[in-house]
């Protein structure tokens, strides 16, 4: 009876941390908006003014996308990730926290990005936190797919599991990348996060082509 309870327990927990989940990151990506200026009303009379001062905003608009679409991308592989998950422990939470906690600091960061867009120091932090945010994704998936705890659905694939840890790597490797290039130009910190998005959309058309080798390898 008392096992009977204690798994009720543990999946009531993962329905909580995931709409936990989706609040704080919905949250984040929602804030980040805050970080675009307004122009103040009496300041601009005319068209031209107006262009003018849409133009200045171009640069932060780039940057509110390249955050936006960064979280957001965390938060559609952590619902890959979370449809692996069958149930939750306290310390899977604990990493869960940690990981929503990196995420709320994207806007803060963002912010002085948008703000102080030649500032070395704040891109490099930016992307420590980033890394962060990997590092207790990573810590978190690995915890609950490692045999002593075993928290993950049954007969989950050792290679799946072992790709979607590659995968989870990707955004912190990139984020050290930018972090290195910021050092030669401030530009190219903005330009290398094209690759999160770049990097999401191809990774399902690696997975499929190293599906298909492996089907012609098991055929052969």
């Amino acid at each position: 009876m008392k096992d009977v309870f204690k798994d009720l327990e543990a999946t009531e927990w993962r329905t909580r941390l995931k709409f936990l989940s989706d609040f704080v990151i919905g949250t984040a990506m929602t804030i980040m908006i805050l970080s675009l200026e307004l122009p103040e009303m009496g300041n601009i009379t005319n068209t031209g003014e107006l262009t003018k001062f849409l133009l200045r905003q171009l640069s932060s608009m780039g940057g509110f996308f390249i955050a936006f679409v960064t979280v957001a991308i965390y938060w559609m592989k952590h619902l890959e990730h979370f449809g692996m998950i069958k149930r939750v422990n306290q310390t899977f939470m604990w990493f869960q926290l940690l990981f929503m906690a990196m995420i709320m600091l994207v806007p803060f960061w963002n912010a002085y990005v948008t703000n102080f867009p030649d500032n070395i120091a704040i891109k490099v932090f930016f992307s420590l936190n980033l890394v962060l945010i990997g590092l207790f994704s990573f810590l978190s998936f690995n915890y609950a797919t490692s045999p002593k705890n075993s928290l993950v659905i049954e007969g989950l694939p050792e290679e799946l599991i072992l790709l979607t840890k590659r995968q989870i790597l990707t955004e912190p490797a990139i984020a050290i990348i930018a972090a290195g290039l910021v050092f030669v130009h401030p530009t190219l910190w903005d330009i290398t996060f094209v690759l999160i998005p770049v990097m999401f959309a191809l990774r399902k058309k690696f997975v499929q082509v190293r599906s298909g080798k492996s089907k012609k390898a098991a055929k052969n």
